[in-house]
């Protein structure tokens, strides 16, 4: 039986108003308790809970208090409702509790026959009640122990109920039944899912619950990414799981005791070549970093190294002239090549029967190394103008090589016939070259500051890299920075202004007020004269008419008089009343000018404050700038990862960049190096290893493993025992604050409570719990872009606003006629968002918490909102199956994203309106190009079991 139901019995049973003098009288039907002897003491979750749900609860509740009795909790069951305590430790009889539902004292309870089919509790149940009060009504610190018994998630449970964007719109995190899957939405690519570990050993029916893992045991309800894009915070049953990637993709770091000139992987990523400032080779092993050989034997500078495709030989090239072939079994030199100029690189043909060396005469020449010395080139390549610096064998074919030079240009090459394919005029001298694994795409890198990205198939340029990413982002930040405060100094330059028509008006008021009063004093003036005059022809008349008091005529005019001295008073009565008005109305003419002073001063301050504000955003854009273009430093190498899916470039800057070697988009800078990275080298499964001046090599992984780091609610201690937790139900909703520092919670038990909590990331410990926040569950949080403000919206069809420091309530905003899903604030704190479960988009104005308008156009629910980036524009979803984009200042409707078959529970876009992500029932992630609408692509949700099978039977 539902808990509210049963609880609303007990309620009206201990909270009745017959708790007083009738509760004193035996009644007839008495029920007698068993004597109880289970054994053990009587346990509260196992053996008391069970009789309170089946009769009392449903009315004696969180959401339902009758006589203000809650007998959910033991501390809510011994502190009473308006009657006093339901249990007294120890002693049943004193207990009104056991004696109502002993039936022994008025008002019983549950009282039958009743609604919700409560029963008489039984003799065995009474006893167990009586023994529980006896035994002195323990049972923790808590209330009701959460039973669950949990079962596992459907195979065919493919909803996406959750969606979270990283900060800089490449990565997603999507809640797909208890799966956490993080997606690149520029490849395509799963790149991993969230995996708790404390799930991995549950049992159910002899076998894993979880044999591909998951995030949470029920569904994944929200999702967040902090600020920095490290953290993601998930929100599930009772439970919020906070989990993260390392703060830096480096894993290990190798001390190679000279500055590091050239350096390579093996092939199947276990050894490491370093060639340093020492002449000297040296073989590390990658598993550990422990070194295992050392190759000498040059006599000059080692610019290169290359192993063969059975990684069986290195190749080195040295300003010594000579190309060095390496039998690295033995550890030996297996060949000494002697060629007529300084070699700057070298790599083996795809066959490792030759090595391609290019040399500083400007010439390439191909080298046999299964012959006898003297060594002859099989092949010279002649064509570029200048130094060659940097060879690549073009895969998969490995018929082709890239060379760079510093005649400015890279080329790719005809092994066989020794004739030029292609030609890249990089615009400066060629440093670095590289080809990517499918042939598609090759990278030049140069001294001038840039890197550039090529298409290999018809020689066009695709992009140019240059600078860091994190001072590009630096300059977006600062920007969107800008034009906040510029959004906040238009409205303060508004307030200012109404502020001084204000203060116009009243001081107008002031005057008015003032000259009506001289009007009135004037007025009075005037009615005295009439008033004397009025009364000295009425003293008279009443003189004439007593001294002939038969003459009528007389006795007429004194009547007459008498009544025009009336009249006369009433108009200066009037009159002194117009004056007493006009003195009450220049009283609160003056308060209210003096607090338009007020006003235009406070104005005057904020509109200070906020110009204050524009000039220092103006400087810090300025100085991000300025530091963005001295972040452009010499490239000296540039790599393509492996799996092909990244490009990676070292400068002077002492960091990797890291690119999407499709696109050129820049994705992250790896940092560590303390001088600057001189040579890389990439290996299978994310491997990238960098060399530097400071004379180290470091490991690097492009795809880290986000791992569980922590959880709010249950104790660290038992994390799969949600007893205790201090959320209800399902975490319904979560956001970050801008600094990261605080993670705000939302949900609550349905029609009974609505939970809001801010968190301290750091500790993971509750900073703020907003009590009674709402009547229903919170839906939607958001925190203020200044981390003023926490906006909330709930089941209750309320959207509050609070106040973050202080923990009040600002404003409440009443308009929806149905549960509010979403939330969102803009930027400036100006405009609320809300969507509604009345198919409604709301937008408010926060300084008055006058809805500004009402947005059309869903046909059902609309189940997430969000502004987007700084501007006025927001995404949202429906159940209409639509995703649609609005201005929030004037409600028109630009665009919709199409596609979508079925409900559609929750949309996010980037911050630049690029990309825009949707997802729902039928368990597809979407994305859309967010500025033509244009489905880019989808992520469908794995087949079922079955259908995998009936496809392999096929």
């Amino acid at each position: 039986m539902p808990r509210l139901t049963i609880l609303s019995l007990t309620l009206a049973l201990l909270t009745s108003t017959s708790f007083g003098q009738d509760a004193a009288k035996p009644l007839a039907g008495a029920i007698t308790p068993e004597a109880i002897n289970l054994g053990r003491p009587v346990d509260f979750d196992k053996d008391i809970v069970p009789i309170l749900e089946n009769n009392c609860i449903a009315c004696h509740n969180l959401g339902q208090q009758e006589s203000k009795l809650n007998l959910e909790k033991i501390d809510m069951i011994i502190k009473g409702g308006k009657r006093g305590a339901a249990v007294v430790p120890k002693d049943p009889e004193k207990s009104l509790l056991f004696q109502v539902a002993a039936r022994a004292k008025g008002p019983v309870m549950p009282p039958l026959p009743n609604k919700v089919d409560a029963k008489a509790l039984t003799p065995k149940e009474l006893g167990i009640l009586k023994q529980w009060i006896l035994e002195g009504a323990s049972g923790g610190m808590g209330g009701m122990k959460d039973q669950v018994n949990w079962q596992p998630v459907p195979a065919t449970a493919k909803a996406i109920y959750s969606v979270a964007m990283a900060p800089w719109g490449r990565y997603v995190a999507a809640g797909r039944a208890n799966q956490v899957l993080l997606l690149d939405v520029e490849t395509g690519d799963e790149i991993g899912r969230l995996i708790d570990p404390n799930l991995n050993a549950i049992q159910h029916n002899g076998k894993p619950m979880y044999p591909n893992g998951a995030a949470h045991r029920d569904f994944v309800h929200s999702l967040a990414f902090s600020p920095d894009g490290r953290t993601i915070a998930s929100g599930g049953y009772r439970t919020v799981k906070l989990w993260q990637r390392p703060a830096s993709n480096r894993t290990r770091e190798i001390a190679i005791g000279a500055v590091v000139t050239a350096l390579a992987v093996s092939p199947n990523g276990q050894t490491l070549a370093t060639a340093g400032a020492d002449n000297a080779i040296k073989l590390w092993n990658l598993a550990d970093g422990a070194a295992s050989k050392v190759l000498a034997g040059h006599a000059g500078a080692i610019h290169s190294l290359a192993f063969s495709a059975d990684g069986a030989k290195l190749a080195s090239a040295s300003e010594d002239k000579t190309v060095r072939i390496w039998n690295l079994a033995e550890g030996k030199e297996a060949n000494k090549i002697e060629s007529p100029a300084p070699a700057k690189a070298v790599v083996f043909t795809a066959d490792g029967t030759k090595v391609v060396a290019g040399q500083a005469d400007s010439i390439i020449r191909i080298w046999p190394i299964g012959v006898a010395a003297p060594f002859t080139p099989e092949k010279e390549i002649k064509g570029h103008t200048g130094p060659i610096t940097a060879l690549a064998l073009v895969l998969p074919a490995g018929t082709q090589i890239l060379s760079g030079s510093e005649d400015q240009t890279a080329r790719v090459w005809d092994l066989a016939a020794g004739t030029q394919v292609r030609q890249f005029a990089h615009g400066g001298p060629v440093n670095s070259v590289a080809i990517r694994a499918d042939g598609l795409f090759a990278a030049t890198g140069s001294p001038n500051n840039i890197a550039k990205l090529w298409n290999n198939q018809t020689g066009a340029q695709v992009a140019e890299l240059k600078g860091d990413v994190t001072l590009n982002r630096a300059v977006v930040e600062r920007t969107e920075d800008q034009k906040v405060a510029q959004q906040f100094k238009a409205l303060a330059e508004a307030a200012f202004k109404a502020a001084e028509t204000n203060q116009k008006e009243r001081d107008e008021a002031v005057k008015k007020a003032n000259e009506a009063k001289t009007n009135a004093d004037k007025a009075v003036a005037e009615q005295d004269p009439k008033v004397k005059e009025a009364v000295t022809k009425a003293e008279a008349a009443k003189k004439a008419a007593d001294e002939k008091k038969d003459d009528a005529a007389l006795a007429k005019a004194a009547t007459d008089t008498a009544a025009e001295v009336t009249k006369q008073m009433d108009e200066l009565k009037k009159r002194q009343d117009t004056v007493a008005s006009a003195m009450r109305a220049i009283t609160l003419a003056e308060q209210a000018a003096k607090s338009a002073v007020e006003q235009v001063a406070a104005a005057k301050a904020q509109q200070d404050t906020m110009t204050a504000g524009v000039t220092k955003a103006d400087t810090d854009l300025k100085a991000a700038t300025d530091a963005d273009a001295a972040g452009l430093k010499p490239v000296k190498s540039v790599a393509f990862s492996v799996d092909g899916k990244r490009l990676l470039t070292a400068a002077d800057d002492n960091l990797i960049h890291v690119w999407d070697s499709t696109t050129g988009k820049a994705i992250e800078a790896f940092a560590g190096h303390k001088a600057p990275i001189g040579a890389l080298a990439t290996g299978p499964n994310g491997l990238v290893v960098s060399g530097s001046a400071d004379q180290t090599a470091a490991v690097w992984t492009t795809t880290p493993a986000w791992t569980l780091i922590g959880q709010l609610g249950p104790k660290k201690e038992t994390p799969l025992d949600f007893a205790g937790s201090p959320f209800a139900a399902r975490v319904l909703s979560l956001a970050f604050s801008r600094d990261g520092k605080w993670l705000a919670t939302g949900g609550g038990e349905a029609s009974r409570s609505g939970e809001l909590h801010i968190w301290d990331v750091a500790t993971q410990s509750l900073s703020k719990d907003f009590k009674d926040a709402h009547s229903d569950t919170v839906m939607s949080i958001e925190f203020g872009r200044d981390g003023k403000y926490l906006v909330t919206g709930a089941a209750d069809k309320f959207v509050k606003l609070w106040d973050i420091a202080s923990g009040k309530l600002v404003k409440s905003f009443e308009g929806h006629t149905h549960h509010v899903l979403g939330v969102s604030i803009k930027a400036d704190n100006s405009l609320l968002a809300s969507a509604g479960a009345d198919n409604a988009i709301k937008i408010w104005n926060v300084e008055t918490g006058e809805q500004a308008r009402t947005i059309p156009g869903y046909t059902k629910q609309v189940t997430s909102i969000r502004f987007m980036g700084v501007t006025e524009n927001v995404i949202s979803s429906g159940g209409d199956k639509t995703v649609r984009y609005h201005n929030a200042a004037n409600g028109s409707q630009p665009r919709a994203f199409a596609g979508g078959t079925d409900f559609m529970y929750c949309a996010a876009a980037s911050r630049d309106e690029q990309i825009v992500v949707a997802a729902g029932e039928d368990g597809v992630l979407r994305v859309w190009n967010g500025t033509n609408a244009q489905l880019i692509r989808q992520f469908d949700p794995p087949k079922p079991p079955e259908a995998n099978a009936q496809a392999a039977a096929k």
